[in-house]
């Protein structure tokens, strides 16, 4: 699978990069009271409000200072409440390269991802190191889904 290879803290995460949409610098995004702690807040995306995700609260990593190699991956996510396609922002260290990953290869692991890290997948060995499949159809719960819905609506008011 055709992947974006990026890191978070110390590890290595990719995301098939059907899923992708763009990349990103660094941007300006508005805090959300109350939403997830992993949920930097809303920014403007193609005259769209959408979440940013912080990768490295997601993923349960150090949080390291802000830098200009930080990117937002807007990525394609599973569909809202009502059934409406959308998209977040993804915010990773850096970017290393867009690759080829065969998450089947012998030596590969499925991964052990379960309950809040049901968005994480296939381990595959490469030049960069043991790389894990990030999913983001499974980024949010239908639970949270609908938490950044009303956010959204509110934040759009």
């Amino acid at each position: 699978m055709l992947s974006v290879i990026w890191q978070s803290a110390e590890l290595c995460f990719a995301t098939d990069a059907r899923l992708v949409v763009e990349v990103l610098p660094p941007l300006a995004f508005r805090p959300v009271p109350a939403a997830p702690g992993w949920v930097r807040g809303l920014f403007s995306h193609r005259g769209r409000l959408i979440p940013l995700v912080d990768a490295a609260r997601l993923l349960d990593q150090p949080v390291v200072p802000d830098r200009m190699a930080n990117r937002v991956l807007v990525v394609r996510c599973s569909p809202g409440p009502d059934h409406v396609p959308w998209t977040a922002g993804l915010w990773v260290h850096s970017i290393l390269e867009i690759d080829r990953i065969d998450f089947d290869q012998p030596g590969s692991h499925p991964g052990l991802a379960t309950g809040a890290g049901r968005f994480l997948g296939a381990i595959a060995q490469t030049r960069w190191g043991q790389v894990q499949l990030v999913e983001p159809r499974e980024l949010f719960t239908p639970e949270q889904a609908a938490v950044l819905a009303d956010r959204l609506k509110e934040a759009a008011a």
